[in-house]
């Protein structure tokens, strides 16, 4: 039995880790992209304005009750043209965030890495205690409870961003077949795992209250 939590423990924290290397990944490209851009001599200005606005757009067919096809692409394979719908896209398009946009993106970026990166740290606490056979205690109650509101903050800080990228490129861009989506955009993981820890350490707690009640009657 403890082999199995384990095993799901560690399942988790790979889940965990893969949101926070996701987050660190993109950073990165984006800074690299950044700075590649900044030291290119050769790039003229107009090509380097294009590259600083893009954005990764999610789409969704506007008539799914009829032709869900709306567009076509080359198949290099047949030769031919097949009919395609996009779902998601990048484009360079100059969405004009305002500074408050610019600041509060920033700062869910931020608040975003804060809140994975301390419910790792928490699971790892929540792991070791496992593997110390103390398990059911009032400490690993709080720490899944504290864990499921970090991811669920998490959670947020991505739906938020995800939210300010939609509202600022629907000012300056829009498509006739399609409309711009937003849930696609964001992944719904860290919400479930957040969830899930909630009902555990709520679980947890009834256990024990239980077992101090039974204590006590003896």
């Amino acid at each position: 039995m403890k082999r199995k939590l384990n095993i799901l423990c560690v399942i988790v924290m790979l889940v965990l880790s893969y949101s926070v290397l996701e987050g660190l990944y993109y950073f990165g490209i984006g800074f690299k992209a950044g700075v590649e851009l900044g030291t290119d001599a050769e790039m003229t200005l107009a090509k380097k304005k294009e590259l600083m606005n893009m954005e990764t757009i999610h789409l969704l067919p506007k008539n799914m009750s009829g032709v869900f096809f709306q567009d076509s692409i080359f198949n290099e394979k047949s030769g031919k043209y097949v009919p395609v719908s996009y779902g998601e896209m990048t484009v360079s398009v100059n969405s004009k965030p305002s500074i408050v946009g610019k600041v509060l993106s920033l700062l869910a970026d931020i608040v975003y890495l804060i809140m994975v990166v301390w419910a790792l740290v928490i699971f790892v606490l929540f792991i070791v205690s496992i593997n110390k056979s103390d398990i059911f205690n009032w400490k690993n109650v709080h720490r899944l409870s504290r864990l499921g509101v970090l991811l669920i903050i998490s959670f947020g800080c991505s739906l938020f961003k995800a939210f300010l990228t939609v509202y600022d490129v629907e000012k300056v861009f829009s498509l006739t077949n399609y409309s711009l989506c937003l849930t696609d955009m964001v992944s719904t993981t860290l919400l479930v795992v957040g969830l899930a820890s909630l009902i555990i350490a709520q679980v947890f707690a009834i256990g024990l209250k239980m077992k101090e009640e039974q204590d006590l009657t003896i």
